[in-house]
């Protein structure tokens, strides 16, 4: 399955309908309508399309939806790839792993920051570049906050897809719903591994005297037991479930070169 969605996307976007994909398919119709009969005034097309005239008169003025304009720049940019196996969906998946891992969404416009260290902030960087986001760099002089990345271009439909693909949006502690994307079910092994591989770089903590890694989480048991199966999965080694995170076996942590 794909990692995102047109009408997914669409749907982040808040429009005079309540359907906000209906209303896409909308204005898709009335310019293609408009297009196909040029000599044709608002009046009428409205009266043929069976929609408000002055939604028509708009669009017609020349007046594109945010919704609209989110999409063309989606779809310019590659960021409905097609197969997960193409550059821009490793790209996306990373950054839906950096926003579960350490990131965020900002739930009022959708903007996404990516917390980074040594162990991930090449692996980010390079996911941005693919898309075509570029990145900046903040709080990099700044010794009490974490050094963020956050796209450089089209920052929120950029937030939008990563949404969509099942990226949380807001805080995620005490998201009693969180869940991993489903994308990952049927995904490719690489798909999932990179997936993993940074989750637990961005989340993995070395214990003195322990052989095991835990991912600290103060999150729902539903995404603690998903996690902990993906590892699993991925690592084809013991990962357990705890109240306060998931724990790495020492063989599965080297699988992953975390040790």
């Amino acid at each position: 399955m794909p990692l995102a969605t047109e009408p997914a996307v669409a749907r982040t976007y808040v429009t005079p309908v309540d359907d906000a994909w209906a209303y896409v398919l909308q204005y898709r119709e009335t310019m293609d309508y408009v297009a196909a009969t040029p000599d044709r005034g608002s009046t009428a097309v409205s009266t043929t399309l069976d929609l408000p005239r002055s939604r028509v008169r708009e669009w017609m003025d020349g007046s594109v939806p945010d919704v609209v304009r989110g999409l063309n720049t989606a779809i310019e940019r590659g960021w409905f790839p097609e197969s997960l196996r193409q550059p821009a969906a490793r790209a996306l998946n990373r950054l839906v792993a950096a926003v579960f891992a350490t990131g965020s969404i900002a739930l009022e416009n959708y903007r996404p920051s990516f917390v980074v260290d040594d162990a991930t902030r090449d692996v980010v960087a390079d996911a941005l570049a693919t898309l075509g986001a570029g990145h900046r760099t903040v709080h990099t002089d700044d010794d009490r906050r974490a050094t963020e990345l956050v796209p450089r271009r089209d920052a929120a439909v950029l937030g939008r897809v990563l949404a969509a693909a099942g990226a949380p949006v807001g805080p995620k502690t005490g998201h009693e719903t969180l869940r991993l994307p489903t994308y990952l079910d049927d995904a490719p092994l690489s798909i999932q591994v990179d997936f993993v591989e940074l989750y637990v770089d961005s989340r993995g903590t070395e214990l003195d005297g322990k052989a095991t890694t835990p991912l600290l989480e103060q999150r729902n048991e539903a995404f603690r037991r998903d996690l902990a199966a993906l590892v699993s999965q991925v690592t084809d080694e013991p990962v357990s479930v705890g109240t306060n995170g998931v724990y790495l076996s020492a063989t599965a942590a080297r699988r992953l070169g975390v040790r």
